[in-house]
C-alpha cells in the first residue's frame, strides 16, 4: 500500500526541471484497409516497437520508480538507501529520451514489411498537468499488398532442379499478404530441403526473392532465384558420408593419443576409437541414424547427436565434417564422458500446512556406465523424520527409512523381439526395486516392497510415454494398538496385501522449447491392478475374497488426467490454470482403492486454504459432525480440482501470486465411517474453495514458496450453502487461527 501511494503521488515531483515522465504510447489506425483482427495485431506490434520502454509496473504501480525516488539522491555507496536506489529502484524514463521521428520511421518500416507499402505515420507528444507524457501515433496503413503469383526461375543446374521439384511446398502462396518474415521462412525451407538432399554447403543467403509491385491491384508477383554470382563451387555438390569416426573418450584438451585412429574398432560402418575400452562399440551403432555411403542429410545428423546426448553418459558431444574430394565427407564425433561413478548426499527440510515439519536426508551412488553399455545404475538410501510442533491435537511423529535400486538401459529390452526407435531420443528400459519402512510412533508400522519393469521413451520434444507392464507392490501394516494416549483414527489408512498390474502415463508439455504466449501441459495416467487375476478367480470382496501368495490383492481401475494452461501476459506476468480429476473404481476383490493409490485434498500444492489431507470426502468433516479431531487423514477414490493463479515478477528473484483453488474428494462405495462422503449427482455443490496470496523466492537452484490461503466455501457448512465469505474477520485471533493457513513449500504448486 505504501509503495502504491508513492507511485500515485510523488513520482512526477522528483523530475528535473522542464522534464516529464514518459508513461507509454498510443497507436491509432485511422483507416479500415486492414481487417479488424489485423489492426489488433498491428497495434500490439507497433506499440511494442516504441523505444525506450516505460518504467516497469507491478500490479499497476511503478514500484521500482517509487523506491528510486523514495531513496533519494545519495553519494554513499553502501547502506539501505544506495541499495534501494541503485539495486532495487529504477530511474525515471524521461520524455527527452523519446525520439518521435526515429520511432515513426521504425513503425513505417514494420508496416512495409507487412505489406502496407503506402503506410504513413504521424507522431506527437501529449503532456498533462501532472508532468506525464504519452506518445501518440496516428497511422494510415493504406491497402495491404497480397501475393498474386510466385515463380521459380529455374536454370540448368542440378540444385535448381532439386529446388523446383519441391517448390509446390512453398510458403509463398497466392492470395496471402506480403510479409517479409514469410520470405525469410521460405528461404529457410529451401535451405533445409537441400540439406536433406546432400547439399552440405548451401545457405539461405544464396536464395534471392524479387518482388514486383508494379502489376497493379495492390498485388505483387514474386520471383525466386539462385544468386549464382555469390555461390562458391562446392555449394553445387551433393555430398555423401565417407568414414565415420567416433572418439568415445575424447579429452577436451585434445591430446594426441585421444585423436589417433590407429586402434579404431569397426562396428558396422563406424570406426570407434576407445583407447580405455570404456564402452561396448555396439552402443554407438544403436545411436547412429546413418551409415557410410548414404547421402548427407541434416535430420539423421541431428538425431544422432541428440541420441548421444540423451544417453546421459557424455558431458560434451560435438561433431565436425571434413571434405574428402568433391563429393565425400568424413564425419568426426568427439565424446567427453561424465565421471563414471558419483556419490551424492542430500539434506533437506519439509513442512506441512497442518503444523508439521521435519527433515529428510539421502545418499545415492550412481554408475553411469555400469556394464559398458551406457546403463545407468543407481543405489539410494533415504530417511526422514516428521513431527507436529503445534496444533489442537497431537499427531504421532513419523519416521521413514528406505532403499531403492534403479537400473536403466538405453534401448528397448523386449523378450523375443528387436524393437527399434525412430525418435531422436533414446528409449529406456527400466528396472526398479524399492523398500520403504514407515513408523508412526505408538500407532503404525508400514513396510512396502516394490518391483517394477517397464519402458520410458520420448516421441518428440513435447511428448513422453512411460509404460510399466509389470508392477508388484506388497504392503504389510502392523497396528501397535498403543493408541490410548493418542486417541486417533487410522483405519482408513491401513492396507495389507498386494497391488499387481500395469501402468501407462502420457505427458505432453509445450513449455519445452522457446517461450510461448500460450502453453499447455497434460499428464494422463492409467493404473490397473488385479484385473485379469480377479476375473479368472471371480473375486468378490463380500462373497468370494481371493488371495495370491498368501495375501489379498487389490482390484481396481484408476484414471488420472491433469491439464494445465499458462498464458504469458508479459515478461513479468503469467496466468496459470489447472484442472485435474481422478477416477478410481474398486471392484471385485476391493471395496476401495488401497490407501497408497487413493486421492486426498488440502495441502500446500492442492487446496491451500485447508489443512493437509483433511478435506472431504464429500460433505464429511470430522469436527463439524463429531466435534473431534482424531483422523490422521481422509482419503477418497475420486477427485476433482481446479486452480487459478496470477503470477507477477516483483523484483529479481521475488515473485508474487494471487490464487484461487476449488475441489474435493469422494468415495466410490458408501462407508458408514464417512457420512456424506459418497459421490452423487450433487457433487458440484460439494467443492471446497479458497483464495490467497503468495510469495515465491526464485534462487535458480530452487524456488521457495510461501502461500497464505483462507477458505471461502466449506461444503460441510449448511448455512448460506457453505459460503463463508461473510464470516471473514481478520481482526479476530480465533478466526485467523481456524482459517488462515500458511503453506511453505519448494517449487510451484503446478
Amino acid at each position: 500500500m505504501f509503495c502504491c501511494v508513492l507511485a500515485a503521488c510523488s513520482n512526477s515531483r522528483h523530475l528535473p526541471a522542464g522534464e516529464s515522465l514518459f508513461k507509454g504510447s498510443q497507436v491509432h489506425i485511422n483507416d479500415h484497409e486492414a481487417s479488424q483482427k489485423e489492426r489488433k495485431v498491428l497495434i500490439t506490434d507497433l506499440t511494442g516497437a516504441v523505444r525506450p520502454k516505460t518504467n516497469t509496473k507491478t500490479l499497476g504501480a511503478r514500484v521500482k520508480l517509487s523506491l528510486y525516488n523514495f531513496a533519494g539522491d545519495t553519494k554513499r555507496k553502501k547502506g539501505l538507501r544506495p541499495w534501494l536506489r541503485n539495486r532495487v529502484g529504477e530511474p525515471p524514463v524521461l520524455v527527452s529520451s523519446v525520439h518521435l521521428n526515429n520511432n515513426r520511421d521504425i513503425m513505417v518500416n514494420l508496416l512495409q514489411n507487412r505489406g502496407f507499402f503506402h503506410a504513413t505515420v504521424a507522431a506527437k507528444m501529449n503532456t498533462n498537468k501532472k508532468k506525464k507524457s504519452t506518445a501518440v501515433f496516428d497511422v494510415t496503413t493504406g491497402p495491404q499488398y497480397v501475393i498474386n503469383q510466385v515463380f521459380f526461375r529455374k536454370d540448368s543446374s542440378a540444385i535448381s532442379n532439386d529446388i523446383e521439384s519441391a517448390f509446390s511446398k512453398t510458403l509463398l502462396t497466392p492470395g496471402s499478404p506480403y510479409n517479409l518474415d514469410l520470405i525469410k521462412a521460405e528461404r529457410t525451407r529451401i535451405d533445409r530441403n537441400l540439406k536433406e538432399l546432400g547439399y552440405f554447403y548451401f545457405k539461405p543467403d544464396y536464395i534471392l526473392v524479387i518482388v514486383d509491385s508494379s502489376i497493379g491491384g495492390n498485388k505483387v508477383n514474386m520471383y525466386v532465384k539462385l544468386k549464382h554470382r555469390e555461390i562458391p563451387p562446392e555449394v553445387y555438390n551433393v555430398y555423401s558420408i565417407n568414414d565415420i569416426y567416433i572418439y568415445a573418450n575424447y579429452n577436451m584438451r585434445g591430446r594426441s593419443e585421444d585423436t589417433s585412429k590407429t586402434n579404431a574398432v569397426v562396428v558396422d560402418s563406424y570406426q570407434v576409437i576407445d583407447n580405455k575400452k570404456m564402452f561396448r562399440p555396439v552402443i554407438f551403432s544403436q545411436a547412429m541414424d546413418f551409415d557410410k555411403g548414404e547421402k548427407y542429410s541434416l535430420d539423421p545428423q541431428n538425431i544422432s547427436l541428440s541420441r548421444l546426448v540423451n544417453m546421459g553418459v557424455f558431458k560434451f558431444v560435438k561433431n565436425r565434417f571434413e571434405p574428402v574430394g568433391d563429393s565425400l565427407l568424413d564425419v568426426y564425433y568427439y565424446l567427453t564422458s561424465y565421471p563414471k561413478k558419483s556419490l551424492r548426499f542430500e539434506l533437506g527440510a519439509l513442512t506441512q500446512n497442518d503444523n508439521r515439519a521435519g527433515s529428510e536426508a539421502s545418499i545415492s551412488w550412481r554408475n553411469r556406465n555400469a556394464f559398458k553399455g551406457a546403463e545407468q545404475l543407481l543405489f539410494k538410501i533415504h530417511g526422514g523424520y516428521e513431527a507436529q510442533y503445534s496444533g489442537p491435537v497431537k499427531q504421532p511423529d513419523i519416521y521413514n527409512l528406505g532403499a531403492e535400486m534403479n537400473l536403466s538401459f538405453p534401448r528397448f529390452l523386449v523378450p523375443f523381439f528387436n524393437v527399434q526407435s525412430a525418435s531422436r531420443y533414446l528409449p529406456r528400459s527400466v528396472i526398479k526395486l524399492k523398500y520403504n519402512y514407515e513408523s508412526e510412533s505408538r500407532l503404525l508400522r508400514i513396510s512396502s516392497y516394490t518391483a517394477s519393469y517397464g519402458y520410458a521413451w520420448k516421441e518428440g520434444l513435447h511428448k513422453e510415454h512411460q509404460l510399466y507392464p509389470f508392477n508388484f507392490t506388497y504392503v504389510k501394516t502392523d497396528t501397535l494398538g498403543n493408541t490410548e494416549n493418542l486417541n486417533l483414527l487410522y483405519g482408513n489408512l491401513i492396507f495389507d496385501g498386494i497391488i499387481l498390474g500395469p501402468t501407462y502415463e502420457f505427458t505432453y508439455n509445450s513449455q519445452n522449447g522457446p517461450l510461448r504466449t500460450h502453453s499447455i501441459y497434460f499428464d494422463g495416467l492409467i493404473d490397473l491392478s488385479g484385473n485379469i487375476l480377479g476375473l479368472a478367480q471371480r473375486a468378490d470382496i463380500k462373497n468370494n475374497p481371493q488371495e495370491i501368495l498368501g495375501a489379498t490383492y487389490a482390484q481396481y481401475i484408476k484414471l488420472q488426467p491433469d491439464f494445465r494452461y499458462y498464458l504469458r501476459l508479459s515478461a513479468l506476468s503469467t496466468i496459470a490454470a489447472r484442472v485435474m480429476a481422478g477416477v478410481g473404481i474398486p471392484y471385485g476383490n476391493s471395496a476401495q482403492l488401497p490407501n497408497v493409490k487413493q486421492f486426498w485434498a488440502g495441502g500446500n500444492s492442492d487446496l491451500r486454504g485447508f489443512p493437509s489431507r483433511l478435506v472431504g470426502p464429500g460433505t464429511f468433516n470430522e469436527y463439524s459432525i463429531y466435534n473431534t479431531n482424531k483422523y490422521l487423514a481422509t482419503l477418497g477414490d475420486l477427485k476433482m480440482e481446479a486452480n487459478l493463479e496470477l503470477r507477477q515478477k516483483v523484483y529479481r528473484f521475488i515473485n508474487a501470486a494471487l490464487f484461487f483453488d476449488m475441489g474435493n474428494i469422494w468415495l466410490y462405495n458408501k462407508n458408514e465411517a464417512f457420512p456424506g462422503g459418497t459421490f452423487t449427482s450433487d457433487f458440484y455443490r460439494e467443492f471446497a474453495a479458497d483464495i490467497g496470496v503468495g510469495l515465491r523466492f526464485d534462487f535458480k537452484i530452487l524456488i521457495l514458496r510461501l502461500d497464505l490461503g483462507m477458505p471461502v466455501h466449506k461444503p460441510w457448512v449448511s448455512e448460506n450453502n457453505g459460503w463463508v465469505i461473510d464470516k471473514i474477520d481478520f481482526s479476530s485471533s480465533a478466526w485467523r487461527r481456524n482459517n488462515m493457513v500458511l503453506n511453505i513449500a519448494i517449487g510451484y504448486p503446478f
